[in-house]
């Protein structure tokens, strides 16, 4: 019987190691076949059931999962699983960082206009990480993680500031002004947005 899992790099390692295993075991009582000894072939059945119960239930909750595009959600074979849950991590990753910019308030008018197209700029793109075809979540994932990402930038003035290293704070203040605007830059750097 199949449990559902989260479906998450360790889950599709989990997955992987499992299939190892199987065939470590499988090759082992090749052997033993070839050398003539006795081997137990009911415990071969089992790991293989359980390997495929594992990995037809990890492939259906792979067909019910949101963060995927309908092209990306029907897989069966192992390796395309481990890059599926691979996606859907980045992909949280990614909606997750934008869903802490949509929550950062500043109670001063000046920075309202600002804030209100960042966050129109963010819920853009959220949509597009939860409802486009399969390279736009790609575009949309890349123009939140990178490096050079003006919402990257943002979120670590906003999360972490004094992780930053100098360069990095000169490069994320740059980033964001040329990207957002100097409203809102200041409203950040002032401490006023958060």
């Amino acid at each position: 019987m199949y449990t559902p899992q989260d479906l998450s790099p360790q889950t599709a390692e989990n997955l992987q190691q499992r299939v190892r295993d199987l065939a470590s075991l499988m090759t082992r009582m090749a052997e033993s076949l070839h050398q003539g000894e006795p081997v137990e072939l009911q415990h071969l059945a089992d790991e293989i059931g359980a390997v495929q119960t594992t990995v037809q239930g990890i492939s259906r909750q792979l067909e019910e999962h949101p963060l995927l595009a309908d092209s990306e959600r029907y897989v069966t074979r192992v390796s395309d699983i481990i890059e599926s849950c691979k996606v859907i991590n980045t992909r949280q990753e990614a909606i997750d960082q934008l869903k802490r910019l949509q929550l950062i308030k500043s109670f001063e008018q000046s920075d309202q206009e600002a804030l209100g197209q960042l966050q129109d700029r963010v819920g853009t793109i959220l949509h597009t990480l939860t409802n486009g075809s399969v390279e736009e979540r790609r575009e949309a994932m890349d123009n939140v993680l990178k490096q050079e990402s003006p919402f990257r930038a943002l979120y670590e003035m906003i999360n972490r500031p004094e992780e930053l290293s100098d360069d990095r704070w000169m490069d994320a203040q740059r980033i964001i002004i040329d990207s957002f605007g100097r409203n809102v830059a200041l409203a950040v750097l002032r401490g006023r947005a958060r």
